[in-house]
């Protein structure tokens, strides 16, 4: 086996351990898996997705890894599953074209706010290079944002306060600071859990992907909250189409799963939110602006 460095065991004991994901991927998978169906896995890990879909095909199955020791994992199971159909493909999606061509593509590389791990990109490029592909699980990706109301979220930028305060002694307080602080505190996106909250304006789409077919996941979306008179952060989300009754969704009103709630807590005098994600990074960026 290659080094340890190449699987993270933690990880993928989260991501094996949320049962709301892998039940909504299952029931995706069993839906549109034909006996006769070419199935290819983008990012398959230790390959519990590509196991669901060997249990509905006789057809060849290809998981598809970048990292060699989790590959060496995923050939492991598959080999003490019986599964001999499976095909552990070691590389990056973009270097590697499959014979047969699939019918199906499924992938779970959606980051914690949806883009973040380059699904865009990633199922544009197969599909483009595939074209006897047929649909894609999920098929449709959205990002989404909710001005709400949460006793938790004051909660914890009171918590946050409360550091600085008891640290401060005699004349060195914390307190000088405090306006700086709190700006800093709202320039992030935080996660926690949600329940509980009040959602007290509509829903904005910042982003929709059909995915396949839109080739950048780059945008650039304001959130208007002109209208919203209270509220104590902006929750942002994702939903994402696995079938045509299965979405698996971040929305703090759904079962909560590995990926968690994400939000960005309100900041005085500004009644917009401005949430970008360049498609470089790992990561969305939000700004206040009045």
């Amino acid at each position: 086996m290659n080094p340890v460095y190449d699987f993270s065991p933690g990880d993928h004991a989260t991501m094996v351990g949320d049962y709301i994901r892998l039940e909504a991927y299952h029931q995706a998978i069993q839906n549109q898996v034909k006996p006769e169906m070419v199935v290819a896995e983008i990012g398959t890990g230790t390959g519990i997705l590509s196991a669901y879909a060997a249990a509905y095909t006789q057809a060849p199955v290809f998981a598809i890894e970048y990292y060699d020791a989790t590959a060496d994992l995923a050939e492991a199971m598959f080999k003490a599953a019986k599964l001999s159909q499976v095909k552990v493909m070691r590389g990056e999606s973009y270097g590697i074209t499959l014979s047969p061509q699939p019918d199906l593509l499924v992938t779970e590389t959606i980051g914690a706010l949806g883009p973040e791990e380059h699904i865009v990109e990633l199922c544009h490029d197969f599909k483009k290079r595939h074209p006897h592909l047929k649909s894609i699980i999920p098929s449709r990706l959205k990002v989404m944002a909710e001005p709400i109301q949460s006793a938790r979220v004051k909660e914890l930028e009171g918590m946050f306060h409360d550091y600085f305060a008891t640290a401060s002694f005699g004349t060195f307080d914390y307190q000088a600071i405090r306006p700086v602080l709190t700006r800093a505190y709202a320039s992030e996106i935080r996660f926690n859990s949600l329940k509980g909250s009040i959602a007290v304006g509509p829903k904005t789409v910042l982003a929709d992907y059909a995915l396949g077919d839109t080739e950048k996941s780059a945008f650039s979306t304001v959130v208007d909250l002109t209208e919203i008179k209270e509220l104590d952060a902006v929750h942002l989300f994702f939903e994402a189409t696995l079938d045509q009754d299965v979405l698996l969704s971040t929305h703090h009103t759904q079962p909560e799963t590995h990926w968690g709630h994400a939000y960005v807590v309100k900041t005085e005098g500004c009644q917009k939110l401005r949430v970008s994600y360049s498609g470089d990074y790992k990561s969305l960026q939000v700004r206040w602006e009045i």
